[in-house]
């Protein structure tokens, strides 16, 4: 009782079947019908008797033969054949009954018995003999209890140990010297919790206050586990109404309590299963075929079909449809009785596809009683699978040189089937600026559509997806629909449908190619499903259209560009090697320009595709009256928004003026008129260049260049070189990122209020064993070309934090390229720098330039934002040279402004430049201020420029007037040495 049945190692009980605690129900009856005691078990179901001891058969005068397999009331008096059913039925050990048993000569025995009920799952009782002429009660204790199986405990009235069975405490000297202890005392001793004693102590005064049985459950440590046990006490009153022995019962129920807790898991994964599953009746009968559980999911997948509940009529007859119940019809012919079940069944009516799992559920005889069925909705899955064929076939056909009505067919083969009542078709735009239908809708809409301008339908899709993301459409009466645009209004009562649902379809770059049309001739038809198939086979259908129209325009475009008619890159490279022969024969200077509009990205995020090609088309407009005013011999653009022209070097000054001008004017997009700028890089033939390879990779690094400095154009420039003159910049780059031959210097910053030491920028220098010393503005151009600017940024911010970690309470600036700032794991590249110097990130200020943050606003935003919350600050460079303002850095986490160069050299001038000057650095100032930003001046040379600065209200400075760039260990000494001046009175 008061261990558990675990209490000591010697004398441990048995292994027997079944969970712990819990022998099979012949072994108890083996171990009871060992037992001295006067004792039969039967069965509570039936009565039969399972067992009886040598002791009762003696008592009675009865051999076993006579008794196995009889019924128990077989041995019972007539009269008393009532009270064994009660006994049978009764509780544990209650008071004791008297019992007529009929001897085996047929005379009555009067004896006194208790009934003792088997634990669960048994379900047998014991009925044993108490009183008889030959029983005391003696006997009772020592050949009964000491033989029974369960725990079971004796008490006196003040609650101490009268007796314990082995089954409760299996050590017999712990069983001996248990007797004449409370459970306190017993609990002290064994080293168990005082609150356990302190239950058992309350339960016991329960069960002597209300004079009935007490029962319930405690847990105890047992076997290096946690067991659980049902524990009770019966008191035994005598004929004076006093307490004269307390019963003390307990039985381990971990199993039930594991299998309970089993039961209630499974019980909430079935109801929180998005699957839908239930129980389908197998027995033959009213039910069969019946529902007899569905989960939740289950019940939700019926609302969708109209159904609030789970019918109570069988399966085949649930009001789901014609086309459903065929279906489900046939499926429950599929299902085996002893065979599990898996297939996939289609729903007509509601189109949709469930994955069905069942599988059969036997009785212990193997007669099938229910199915577990298991539903999953697949209908995406099965919708891909049949796009992923209609596509495969569609692909087949057109690379065949199949006509495009055919390749179509394919690819929308078993819509019109699955959505009765309606056609569909592709209204193309063709190149000659007319729209086609591909496919038969009707007569009337072919004749309506057909020949209709396409840019009608540009304008429409432009107001309905300006973003250009493929929403569609939905018309539910076209009769009734407010078109934006009149040609549109005009048109619908012609085209003989009144449902219409449209998805666009656009091209690689961007242009609209057609639509993909729905049509029903009854208005308001429920368009979901088949609106979601179209959009399924949107991507080929493009992909067909665009084949289709490259077939067609083919000739036009291997000569010009579609968008502009401008020449293409093609035509435009064998022009260009034409007219270099045609110059090296007749010794003419020729000259190769590119030229890339500026923030055009910008463009088509703000106002869309539509709004940047008709831009496009105007610029190739303007360029082309330029070239026919100065005879210019080739116009090309290069794809994008890349232009390329080819003039005669001897008008360079004047056609580039030309050029210029024509940004004069704004641009209407349709959105609203802008006003765009460019840069213009200028490469000649043979003055830098001796062919066309060369001409292109200078004029683009020109171009580049001139966009770096915010100028309209530049030409190339060749640097000086020494050595090898075969050796290009970008070799030497790559040679020189291999070989370390880069270099950092320091430029100090010093506070302007105390003049004290706060920062410094780290400034790369590049020595080469052959070019000798390239100047930054030279070779940073080409390495953001060569896609470098990556790996130098790198190792430029993992230097300048290792050298700054000798630095004491001084600032490392770093400046950050365009091409770093937009690499999506920049943020995690100076985190790593961080961590790899042991540089706090409060010290770093990384300068960034405005076209890094306003290249992709975004993703910029994005990444500073995490580095700012990680402590890095960051600086704006060359602040007031480019499109940026005060408004729009309020918008960017920024901590600090870096005035240019530019403006603080015109201080102290008696100019306009130098009035103009001061007045932008004192109004950027005050703005920055205002927003909590800190000023820096770089480029002081002068103490006038610097008495002005600090008059205007800058926080820091750095120029020549204070220290050049220094090398690492020059710096350490300058930084000595200034704070010794500073720190002299």
């Amino acid at each position: 009782m008061q261990d558990g049945g675990q209490s000591g190692q010697p004398g441990a009980a048995p292994t027997v079947d079944g969970p712990p605690g819990q022998p099979t129900l012949a072994r108890l009856t083996s171990i009871l019908g060992r037992s001295a005691a006067a004792l039969l078990v039967v069965g509570t179901d039936h009565g039969e008797i399972l067992g009886v001891t040598p002791a009762l058969l003696t008592l009675l005068g009865r051999s076993g033969a006579e008794v196995t397999a009889q019924r128990a009331v077989a041995l019972v008096a007539p009269a008393h054949h009532a009270q064994l059913s009660a006994l049978l039925g009764g509780p544990l050990l209650p008071a004791p009954a008297p019992l007529d048993l009929l001897r085996g000569d047929g005379h009555p025995l009067s004896v006194q018995v208790r009934a003792l009920p088997l634990p669960a799952p048994h379900r047998a009782t014991a009925v044993i003999v108490t009183s008889a002429p030959t029983l005391t009660r003696e006997s009772l204790h020592r050949e009964l209890l000491e033989h029974l199986p369960i725990d079971v405990a004796l008490f006196d009235p003040q609650g101490r140990y009268l007796y314990c069975n082995p089954a409760a405490i299996r050590d017999p000297g712990i069983r001996a010297a248990v007797v004449g202890l409370t459970n306190a005392e017993y609990g002290l001793w064994r080293g168990h919790p005082p609150e356990l004693a302190q239950r058992r102590a309350e339960h016991f005064a329960e069960a002597v206050a209300g004079r009935r049985a007490v029962q319930w459950q405690e847990t105890m440590r047992g076997g290096g586990e946690q067991r659980v046990y049902t524990r009770a006490y019966w008191p035994v009153f005598g004929a004076d109404g006093a307490l004269h022995l307390m019963i003390g019962h307990g039985l381990d129920v971990t199993s039930s309590v594991e299998q309970a807790q089993r039961m209630t898991l499974l019980e909430t994964m079935v109801a929180t299963s998005v699957d839908p599953l239930l129980l389908l009746d197998a027995r033959p009968g009213p039910a069969y075929l019946t529902v007899t559980y569905g989960n939740p999911a289950l019940r939700e997948l019926l609302r969708q079909q109209g159904l609030e509940d789970v019918p109570d009529s069988p399966l085949p007859e649930w009001p789901l449809g014609s086309g459903n119940r065929v279906t489900i019809t046939a499926m429950i012919g599929q299902l085996h009785p002893s065979e599990p079940r898996r297939e996939v069944l289609y729903l007509p009516d509601a189109h949709q596809w469930l994955e069905l799992h069942a599988s059969p559920i036997l009785a212990p005889d193997g007669q099938c009683t229910h199915w577990a069925v298991n539903l999953r909705d697949v209908t995406d899955a099965q919708r891909a699978t049949q796009v992923q064929t209609h596509v495969a076939a569609a692909n087949r056909l057109a690379l065949g040189g199949a006509p495009l009505q055919d390749s179509l067919d394919a690819l929308l083969g078993g819509i019109e089937t699955l959505n009765p009542g309606w056609k569909v078709a592709l209204v193309a735009a063709e190149p000659d600026g007319a729209l086609q239908v591909v496919g038969e809708i009707n007569r009337t809409f072919r004749q309506a559509v057909n020949g209709t301008a396409s840019q009608h339908l540009e304008d429409v899709w432009a107001q309905m997806d300006p973003d250009r993301t493929g929403l569609s459409m939905d018309i539910p009466d076209l009769l009734d629909f407010d078109s934006p645009l009149p040609a549109a209004r005009d048109v619908a009562p012609r085209m003989g449908v009144r449902t219409l649902t449209q998805l666009p379809l656009y091209g690689r770059d961007g242009q609209l190619l057609g639509v993909l049309v729905a049509a029903h001739s009854q208005a308001h038809q429920w368009a979901a499903p088949l609106t979601d198939a179209l959009r399924r086979r949107v991507p080929a259908a493009s992909m067909l259209v665009e084949q289709h129209l490259q077939q067609r325009r083919l000739s036009t475009l291997a000569f010009t560009d579609a968008l502009t008619g401008l020449m293409n890159r093609v035509t435009l490279g064998e022009r260009l090697d034409r007219l270099l022969g045609d110059a090296e024969q007749s010794g003419e200077r020729l000259a190769f320009g590119l030229m890339d509009l500026d923030r055009f990205k910008f463009l088509n995020d703000g106002y869309g595709h539509v709004a940047g090609d008709r831009l496009l088309r105007q610029l190739a407009g303007r360029l082309e009256q330029v070239c026919a005013a100065y005879a210019v011999p080739a116009l090309a653009r290069m794809g994008g928004d890349e232009f390329a022209v080819i003039v005669p070097a001897a008008r360079l000054p004047e056609v580039t003026a030309a050029l210029n001008a024509a940004f004069d004017q704004p641009f209407e997009t349709g959105s609203g008129a802008v006003l765009m700028q460019a840069s213009l890089g200028w490469s000649v033939y043979p003055d830098t260049a001796r062919d066309a390879s060369e001409l292109h990779q200078q004029a683009d690094a020109a171009m580049y260049s001139a966009k770096r400095r915010q100028l309209f154009s530049q030409v190339f420039e060749a640097s000086p070189r020494t050595g090898r003159q075969t050796l290009t910049l970008e070799t030497a780059l790559r040679e020189s990122l291999r070989d370390g031959d880069f270099h950092l210097v320091f430029q100090p910053q010093i506070g302007v209020r105390r003049g004290s030491l706060v920062g410094a920028e780290a400034l790369l220098r590049w020595t080469h064993p052959v070019l000798g010393a390239v100047p930054p503005d030279q070779f940073i151009p080409v390495a953001e070309m060569g896609g470098l600017m990556g790996q130098l940024g790198d190792w430029v911010l993992r230097v300048a934090c290792q050298e700054a970690t000798r630095w004491t309470g001084v600032c490392l600036s770093v400046n950050v390229s365009s091409v770093q700032l937009n690499a999506p794991d920049f943020a995690d590249q100076v985190r790593a720098a961080l961590a790899g110097s042991g540089l706090s990130a409060r010290r770093l200020v990384l300068e960034v330039t405005e076209t890094g943050l306003l290249d992709n606003p975004a993703r910029t935003r994005q990444t500073l934002q995490a580095l700012r919350d990680d402590g890095v600050r960051i600086s704006i460079d060359d602040f007031g040279t480019g499109y940026s303002s005060l408004v729009s850095v309020r918008t960017l986490p920024v901590d600090e402004l870096k005035i240019d160069r530019s403006f603080v050299n015109d201080l102290g001038q008696d100019s306009q430049e130098g009035r103009e000057s001061r007045a932008i650095i004192g109004a950027s100032v005050l703005m920055a201020h205002a927003m909590g930003i800190d000023v820096v001046a770089e480029g002081v040379e002068t103490p006038e420029q610097a008495a002005q600065l600090a008059e205007l209200g800058c926080d820091l400075m750095q120029g020549w007037l204070y220290a050049p760039g220094l090398s690492a260990e020059q710096f350490l000494d300058w930084q000595a040495r200034w704070r010794q001046k500073t720190a002299a009175p």
